[in-house]
């Protein structure tokens, strides 16, 4: 993992290309979106492997998107759903941990906001009676990265670009 030279991505996959001459440390999307000439192709060492490697799966089928086959998804206040209702049924998280039968630490996890998985989800809705899932809305999506960011090359670059279509 490395940082992406032109659009300043950390800790993601990088190739070497050639951008006006200059070679630079791309990511994929880069490469792409700018359409730069791969200078070096990072071998795979699986044999077996011969997949397109940016393909989506699920259980291994090429294309399908894993997100898109839910019209719902996890109430941002999924844990105070969780405290509520463990507390009208009268159970300290012991109890409702012996209920589940998981452990206390992953209930204190959970009730602190812990994500979850599909199937403990599928539990706690069982047992407390609850919903945790809610219809997917754009109001309840939120930006990801809203950090502010220095200019990189490949901002340049872009901004170079759009001057010459003028």
């Amino acid at each position: 993992m490395a940082c992406c030279e032109l659009c300043g991505n950390e800790k993601v996959s990088t190739q070497k290309a050639r951008t006006t001459g200059i070679q630079v440390e791309a990511c994929n999307r880069c490469i792409e979106s700018m359409n730069l000439q791969v200078v070096e192709v990072r071998k795979t060492f699986s044999k077996v492997r011969s997949a397109k490697v940016n393909a989506v799966t699920s259980r291994g089928i090429a294309g399908k998107d894993i997100m898109a086959k839910k019209d719902t998804e996890l109430a941002p206040d999924f844990h105070k759903r969780i405290i509520e209702a463990r507390k009208a049924k009268g159970w300290d998280q012991r109890k409702f941990a012996s209920k589940m039968n998981e452990r206390l630490n992953l209930v204190q996890k959970v009730e602190n906001g812990g994500r979850p998985t599909d199937k403990l989800i599928s539990k706690i809705e069982k047992i407390l009676s609850i919903e945790l899932n809610i219809e997917r809305d754009s109001e309840h999506t939120s930006a990801i990265n809203t950090v502010k960011r220095n200019m990189t090359i490949g901002d340049a670059l872009e901004d170079l670009l759009s001057r010459r279509d003028e």
